[in-house]
């Protein structure tokens, strides 16, 4: 794309570490994208004005979701690539139903069609079936033989909209495409004529379903064929930006042969939207209230997405415009901090490379330094107003009907972390220089998380796989010169308790931080139960549910005196409830994030805090303070009393997994889940059998050739990479070093995604054996 458009003279391949998006040494040398990285050029169609594309290429790897995540929270269009031999995988699932999230608008484009066992048929067939959408087919592959016996050669694509051949010079960088008509492919290739008519005809018949103009415009003239271009131009784009991603536009190429690159990007412009065609941005404001952000505001808003800790240019911290224009040396205000800091320079980004620039115009990706303390997910606003010149009327905008400094964009979710490994720097004086590169590396990639261990003091990082951790430890110790070493990798265990404890009173008398401090508590603990998980939003009114635990704080204003009368109380004039129960919710909440079995977080207990404010009330001694150390004391006090009792027991991650693998080797990987790995194996599903939703299969059209000879049918053939998918449901413990033994198993074929889908309490021998592993025994 970089290349066609003009913005470089070279074209980079990924096996020779040569591409200009991955340009970090790990990226170049793994051959992989483990970050987004954001680039700005220019694209003219043939018969359009020329349009400014801001493009991120994003990570394709499990491990590094959240880059796609944050990336797509910005971005207005997707262009999908498949792999034509794999077909639809497990991540690109995963990938799509992000992009589902936020209703972004996407079309396909079908990679690697020169490669030996590509089969476009079937790719399109699981398109439907797996992304529960309608194929919209714009283009065929064209084949030629190569004259000497050997496999057609991929030699150009058939355009059903302009009805034209695309034919591109073998062995040619991409640049010289000679253009024919249908009439030189009905003489020169008649059975893909006949293919390209149906194509064309199925093309026309799905979007008039969905489409009433087009409708009316087949039955003017009568013939699919003589619909016009434009017209069809118009209906798919009409119905790809409504962002269900019900009708789907693919395409289709080789990019390492550079075939049909030239036609994405022109698709790019055609039906994928501009920051114009996009609904208005969701904000929330004052407390908790919604509504959606005015774009003709004349208050500049943005959302910082990435942070990128640059050697030379310091902290980068990449902005999506929303509103307004941003410009340099403008003063912003981070809504989700409450600080005020200084754009002092603005970057238009080139990959690793950047120009300086005055402005970024609203719908804009842009980069701002100066900024200290920005984080990903913030929503950053202009100090002030921009006084507008226009002579239009001057109506109240979103922003104008409440206090902007309270105005949050939709955030950016971060998924919880379920693999840790130590760090241990070369010698203590090192720690401090360990944790500055520590914070630049999470301020940089929020889905890693650190924490120390308050038993050994061990530095634990934790993060979202194996590759994300070891990712994270070559960029500490090579990027950012921490001399540290990373422990064997773990498993982020939970614990719980198996008998219930309670109640017990906790009295807290003496001073924090100088001053006197006394307060009463009343806990009791139960363990929920495991196999029925409670829903966090329909708990009863008052209790609070936290980390997979519930907290129900209760304040009790009546007690039974000497006499044996009831005596109604009130709190002091300087406490209200609200204070009070979080005070009492912070504690009991603190006392969970170590259990006492062995120091992990507690999971699936009810803890139930009693605060009487005749008898556990003193006056001004009894601070929010005081209040939350007599519930965390309480609660440990109440945890150690259940674990004398009834030892804990240790609750793993169970993750969902998704294998693809040949169907030769199936059999290889059932046995290995359901016996070496103790999962249960949930479904065995063909990916060209599985419905698609909503979607009648019949209906599709599936490609049955690609030229005379070389068919692509709706189907991989047994014995040519037919691909197979076995669900399951695996302990995270078992699934460490899976990659390399699926790869060893399956020849290098097999691929598997996998998901955090619950928590599980471990019993029997094998509870035992993890136990004393964690143990050092």
């Amino acid at each position: 794309m970089l290349y066609y458009s003009g913005f470089t003279r070279r074209i980079g391949e990924v096996d020779e570490g040569s591409t200009i998006m991955d340009y970090l040494p790990a990226e170049r040398a793994r051959g992989i994208t483990i970050t987004s990285a954001a680039i700005t050029f220019n694209w003219k169609p043939p018969s359009a004005p020329e349009h400014v594309i801001n493009l991120i290429d994003t990570p394709g790897h499990a491990d590094f979701t959240f880059e796609v995540e944050r990336s797509i929270r910005v971005l207005d269009g997707a262009v999908t690539i498949l792999d034509g031999v794999a077909g639809v995988e497990a991540q690109t699932e995963k990938v799509w139903r992000q992009a589902a999230k936020y209703q972004i608008p996407r079309l396909i484009f079908v990679n690697k069609l020169d490669r030996v066992g590509a089969r476009f048929g079937a790719t399109i067939r699981e398109v439907a079936a797996k992304l529960n959408g309608w194929p919209a087919v714009l283009q065929l592959p064209y084949y030629e033989n190569d004259g000497r016996g050997g496999e057609d050669v991929l030699r150009g694509v058939v355009d059903l909209v302009e009805k034209r051949i695309f034919l591109y010079e073998v062995g040619g960088d991409g640049q010289n495409i000679s253009v024919h008509d249908y009439a030189w492919l009905q003489e020169n290739n008649p059975a893909l004529y006949t293919e390209a008519i149906a194509a064309q005809e199925a093309l026309v018949e799905l979007l008039s379903e969905h489409d009433e103009d087009l409708v009316e415009l087949f039955l003017e003239l009568g013939e699919p064929s003589l619909i016009p271009a434009a017209a069809l131009k118009t209906s798919l784009r009409k119905l790809t930006l409504i962002g269900t991603g019900r009708i789907i536009p693919v395409l289709c190429g080789a990019s390492f042969r550079n075939v049909g690159v030239q036609p994405l990007l022109d698709a790019v412009v055609d039906y994928l939207p501009s920051p114009l065609d996009r609904p208005p941005t969701d904000i929330t404001y004052g407390v908790g209230q919604r509504t959606v952000l005015d774009l003709d505001t004349n208050r500049t808003c943005a959302l910082a997405f990435k942070v990128v800790n640059d050697p030379k240019r310091g902290a980068m911290v990449f902005v999506r415009v929303y509103s307004g224009t941003l410009s340099r040396a403008q003063t912003l205000f981070n809504t989700s901090l409450g600080v005020k800091e200084r754009a002092h320079r603005l970057l238009q980004m080139y990959a690793d490379d950047a120009v300086d620039i005055e402005t970024i115009p609203c719908g804009h990706i842009g980069v701002i330094l100066g900024l200290k303390q920005a984080r990903t997910g913030d929503t950053l606003i202009s100090e002030h107003a921009i006084s507008s010149t226009s002579k239009k009327s001057k109506k109240p905008t979103a922003v104008a009907n409440f206090d902007p400094k309270t105005l949050q964009l939709r955030p950016i979710d971060v998924p919880p972390p379920v693999f840790f490994a130590s760090l241990e720097p070369y010698s203590l004086s090192e720690q401090k220089h360990l944790e500055e590169a520590l914070a630049m590396l999470l301020r940089e990639d929020p889905s890693l998380s650190v924490t120390v261990d308050p038993d050994s003091g061990q530095t634990l990082l934790s993060g979202m796989g194996e590759l994300h951790l070891e990712i994270g430890r070559d960029r500490l110790v090579q990027e950012l010169k921490a001399k540290a070493d990373m422990g064997k990798i773990l498993i982020a265990y939970r614990e719980t308790i198996s008998a219930p404890a309670g109640p017990s009173h906790h009295l807290l008398d003496r001073d924090i931080g100088g001053k006197p401090a006394k307060a009463g508590c009343t806990v009791s603990i139960h363990p929920l139960d495991a196999r029925d998980p409670h829903d966090p939003t329909n708990l009863d009114e008052g209790i609070v549910s936290t980390e997979g635990n519930t907290i129900e704080p209760i304040i009790s204003t009546s007690h039974v005196d000497e006499t044996g009368e009831i005596v109604k109380t009130r709190l002091p004039p300087h406490l209200t409830e609200e204070d009070v129960t979080a005070a009492m919710v912070s504690g009991a909440t603190a006392a969970l994030a170590r259990g006492p079995h062995l120091g992990f977080p507690i999971r699936d207990i009810h803890v139930t805090l009693t605060l009487n404010s005749a008898t556990d009330i003193f006056l001004t001694d009894s601070t929010p303070a005081a209040i939350s150390s007599t519930a965390r004391l309480a609660v440990t006090n109440v945890l150690r009393a259940a674990e004398a009792a009834a030892s804990g027991q240790i609750v793993e991650p169970v993750m969902s997994v998704s294998v693809s693998c040949d169907e030769k080797d199936l059999g290889k990987v059932v046995g290995d889940i359901s016996s070496s790995r103790g999962g249960h194996v949930l479904s065995l599903g063909d990916e060209v059998e599985v419905e698609g939703g909503e979607v009648e299969m019949k209906r599709v059209f599936v490609p049955t050739i690609g030229a005379e000879g070389r068919r692509s049918g709706g189907g991989r053939e047994a014995g040519e990479g037919r691909k197979r998918v076995v669900n399951a449901r695996v302990p995270l413990g078992e699934m460490v070093g899976y990659l390399k033994h699926l790869r060893a198993m399956t020849k290098g074929s097999g691929t598997f995604v996998m998901s955090l889908e619950g928590w599980e309490r471990m019993q029997g021998p094998r509870a035992k054996e993890v136990e004393r592993g964690l143990r050092g025994e």
